[in-house]
C-alpha cells in the first residue's frame, strides 16, 4: 500500500500524525528560544553584579511640593487624614520613578552598590502615586474637584502609570471643558515606560475620541 493509498483511507490518522509532528517541531523551538532568553539574562544579571558604584547624578529624583498640596481641606476625613500622614513621611525620603525598568537594568547603569537604595526609591514610588491617587478620588467625591486636579497633575507630570489617576483626571477636565488638559493627559501616557502606557491611551482614546494628543 502506498502512502497516498494510506492517508486516503485513514486521512484522520495521518492529519494527527502531522499536527504531533508540528507540535513537537515548535515546543523544541520555543524551548531553544527559552533558553537562549535565560542564558542572556544569566550573562547580564552577572554583568550587572560586578558593576560598581556609579554616581546617581543622573537620577531624577522626585520632589513633592507638600506646601502647595491641599492639606487643610477635609483634613478631619478618615481617608485624607491617613494619606497626608503618609505624604508627610514621603516628603522627607528620596523618590524615583523606575517603572519599566528592572533591577538588572538599575545594577547595570547605576552599579550593584547602589540597587538597595534605589529599589527603595522606587518603592516609596509606588506609594507615593497609589497615596495621590486615593487621596484625589476622596477629594473628589466630596465635591474638591481643583483640589484634586493639584495632586491628579503633580503625579501625571512624574509620568506615573496608576490608570486610574489618568481617567479621573480626564473626567474632571471634560466636566470642566478644559480640552487641552485631556490632550495633555494623551501625550503624557504616550510617554510612558510601562506596559500600561497602550492600555491608558487606548481608554482615553475611546472616551474622548475628538480631542488630538496634538
Amino acid at each position: 500500500m502506498n502512502i497516498l493509498a494510506f492517508t486516503s483511507r485513514f486521512p484522520l490518522f495521518f492529519s494527527f500524525i502531522i499536527l504531533i509532528l508540528i507540535l513537537g517541531h515548535n515546543m523544541r523551538k520555543a524551548d531553544r528560544k527559552n533558553r537562549k532568553s535565560k542564558d542572556e539574562f544569566m550573562a547580564r544579571e552577572i554583568l550587572a553584579n560586578s558593576t560598581r558604584r556609579k554616581p546617581l547624578d543622573t537620577v531624577d529624583y522626585i520632589l513633592i511640593p507638600y506646601d502647595s498640596f491641599p492639606i487643610e481641606v477635609e483634613k478631619d476625613d478618615e481617608i485624607i487624614s491617613e494619606c497626608i500622614k503618609d505624604i508627610g513621611y514621603l516628603r522627607d525620603v528620596p523618590i524615583a520613578n523606575f517603572t519599566g525598568l528592572t533591577n538588572t537594568d538599575l545594577k547595570l547603569e547605576y552599579g550593584a552598590p547602589n540597587i538597595t537604595h534605589l529599589t527603595k526609591c522606587d518603592n516609596d514610588y509606588t506609594v507615593l502615586a497609589r497615596t495621590i491617587q486615593n487621596w484625589a478620588e476622596r477629594l473628589h467625591e466630596l465635591g474638591h474637584d481643583d483640589d484634586a486636579l493639584t495632586l491628579l497633575e503633580f503625579i501625571i507630570k512624574t509620568r506615573t502609570d496608576v490608570s486610574s489617576s489618568y481617567y479621573l483626571a480626564a473626567k474632571i477636565y471634560s466636566e470642566k471643558e478644559d480640552y487641552a488638559k485631556i490632550a495633555w493627559l494623551k501625550r503624557t501616557a504616550e510617554t510612558l515606560n510601562s506596559m500600561m502606557a497602550g492600555p491608558i491611551q487606548n481608554k482615553l482614546n475611546e472616551k474622548y475620541p475628538d480631542i488630538s494628543a496634538y
